[in-house]
């Protein structure tokens, strides 16, 4: 008899892609738990060492320059990347590993999902050249009134004016469809994005968990994630008791999210910072009315995400008002 037939099935080699949409504990996942996954070779956000233009240059991120080019360069320069990320193909085919790549500026490109759905194919395509033999997606979203707010207390020290009212209007363009809902507001349209990624790689090769998950209960959440990176069963469990307890940055308390202070700007020889005089720290306030009109936006979209992931939305709030904390 065949002994073959009694040895352990093999995980088929993978190009796993974690895509990062932004204030979903990207850095806090790339930190402290993919670095500690030695059953794969891990890239952390790859630097650009192939694009010149001076956007390239400034931002950094190889495949942030890749995916906001037509999905068409993977055919013409796929091999290019691909020595970029992990060398000579001979010895990466020898290795034996697979890959995880982490990456938040690929998640940011849900803005436009069916450009990102193109690029995923297209690299898939040319990753069987290099011994892939299928790819895996895995992605953590975040209640988008939440994610609105987060995401603006990021950035408001790049504000001239933060502070509510112009918080209250990016919320109002991001909502309104004759504004940016269908542009940047397409980042928070977590079903569209599901369609078009499971189009391409398939329900058992996409999973898709909400950051709200992580919070309320960390085990399960590192369990699922893990379990789909095919993570060693002894290797899970020592990921979870070390770092369930930790937590990621966050700059909000019950629906109030702290901006940040501008860099410190020179003046008469003084370090002045942009609200310098005044006696409080600038915040702002996530009301009612502000969730109302985000909900309105995404709920229906909400649900029908929430019969295709294996996670109850309703109880994060996802479908109408939830806790706002």
């Amino acid at each position: 008899m065949d002994s073959s037939k009694f040895k352990q099935a093999q995980p088929l080699r993978t190009l796993h892609l974690h895509i990062g949409i932004p204030k979903t504990a990207s850095t806090w996942l790339q930190s402290k738990v993919f670095t500690s996954l030695e059953h794969l070779r891990y890239l952390d956000c790859p630097c650009n060492l192939l694009f010149e233009s001076r956007e390239d240059h400034a931002e950094n991120r190889l495949m942030a320059s890749i995916f906001k080019r037509s999905s068409q360069i993977w055919r013409g320069f796929g091999d290019v990347i691909f020595e970029n990320l992990i060398g000579d193909r001979d010895t990466w085919l020898a290795d034996g590993r697979s890959l995880l790549i982490s990456e938040e500026a690929i998640g940011r490109q849900g803005s436009r999902p069916a450009l990102l759905a193109a690029h995923i194919r297209e690299m898939q395509n040319s990753a069987a050249d290099w011994g892939f033999q299928q790819v895996n997606i895995v992605c953590v979203f975040r209640r988008q009134d939440h994610w609105l707010a987060s995401h603006y207390a990021q950035m408001s020290n790049r504000n001239l004016r933060p502070g509510q009212a112009d918080f209250e209007r990016l919320v109002h363009g991001v909502t309104s469809p004759q504004a940016s809902r269908y542009s940047f507001g397409m980042l928070l349209d977590y079903s569209k994005l599901y369609d078009q990624l499971v189009e391409v790689v398939g329900p058992e090769r996409l999973l898709m968990l909400p950051y709200e998950l992580l919070q309320d209960s960390p085990s399960f959440f590192l369990q699922s994630l893990l379990e789909r990176l095919d993570t060693p069963a002894e290797k899970i469990e020592e990921i979870i008791s070390g770092t369930t307890g930790t937590k990621a940055n966050v700059r909000s308390e019950q629906g109030i999210w702290r901006l940040r202070r501008r860099r410190v700007r020179r003046f008469a020889g003084l370090s002045l910072r942009s609200w310098a005089f005044s006696p409080r720290e600038k915040t702002i306030k996530l009301t009612p009315d502000i969730a109302h009109q985000v909900h309105k936006a995404y709920s229906v979209g909400n649900r029908e995400l929430a019969g295709k992931v294996a996670v109850d939305l309703e109880k994060y709030g996802y479908f109408g008002f939830g806790e706002i904390n």
